[in-house]
C-alpha cells in the first residue's frame, strides 16, 4: 500500500516538475506572476507531501524490520519447542517401553507370588499333616514304652516259682495267666501299630 502512494506521489512531483518547467517557458512569455506563486505553492506542497511520504516509509521500513526481527525470534522459537517436543515424543515412548516392560514383570512377579502362596498353603498343610501325625505316633511310642515297661516289670518280678508253676502240667492255671498275660501285652502293642 506504501508503495502504490510512493509511486502515485513520484508521478505527480514528476507532473509538477514538468507543469513548473511548461510555466517557466511561458512566464518569460507572460508575465503573469499569479500563475508563478501558484505553481510554487502546489510544488511546496508536493515537496511536503513527499517528504511526509518518506517519513512514512522510513517508518514502515523500521516496522517492517521490526516484525521480521519478531518472525525470526518466533521462527527460532517454534523450532526449538519443535525440538522439545520431538524430545518429550522419544522420552515419552521410552516411558511408555518402561512401563510395558515393568507391567510385564509385575504380571510375573504377581504370578510367581501366587505360585509361591498356593506352595506355601500346600506345605503348611503337609506340615499340619506331619505334625498330626508326629503327636500320634509320639503317644503311640508312649503307650509302647509303657507296655514294654510293663513286660519287663512281669519279667523283672518272675521267680523260679511262677516258672516252675508255669510249666505245671495238671492245672495250667499258671500257663493261662502267662498266656493271657501276653495276649493282653499283644494287643496293646497291636493297638499301637501305625494304620490301626
Amino acid at each position: 500500500m506504501c508503495a502504490s502512494k510512493i509511486k502515485l506521489w513520484s508521478l505527480l512531483l514528476v507532473a509538477a516538475f514538468a507543469a513548473t518547467s511548461a510555466l517557466a517557458a511561458e512566464k518569460k512569455s507572460d508575465p503573469n506572476k499569479g500563475e508563478v506563486r501558484r505553481l510554487q505553492q502546489v510544488q511546496r506542497q508536493l515537496e511536503q507531501e513527499k517528504n511526509q511520504l518518506a517519513e512514512q516509509k522510513a517508518a514502515a521500513e523500521t516496522e517492517l524490520g521490526a516484525v521480521r526481527k519478531k518472525v525470526d525470534g518466533e521462527s527460532r522459537r517454534a523450532a526449538a519447542l519443535s525440538r522439545d517436543v520431538g524430545a518429550l515424543r522419544a522420552a515419552r515412548d521410552a516411558t511408555a517401553s518402561k512401563l510395558a516392560e515393568t507391567e510385564a514383570e509385575l504380571r510375573k512377579t504377581l504370578e510367581a507370588q501366587r505360585s509361591a502362596e498356593a506352595e506355601g498353603k500346600r506345605l503348611q498343610a503337609a506340615l499340619a499333616a506331619e505334625k498330626q501325625q508326629l503327636q500320634v505316633c509320639t503317644e503311640r511310642g508312649q503307650e509302647l514304652r509303657k507296655v514294654s515297661n510293663e513286660i519287663l516289670g512281669l519279667y523283672e518280678k518272675k521267680s523260679c516259682l511262677d516258672s516252675s508253676l508255669q510249666r505245671e502240667p495238671f492245672t495250667g492255671l499258671k500257663r493261662v495267666e502267662v498266656e493271657n498275660a501276653v495276649e493282653d501285652m499283644r494287643e496293646k502293642l497291636d493297638s499301637q501299630r501305625v494304620g490301626l
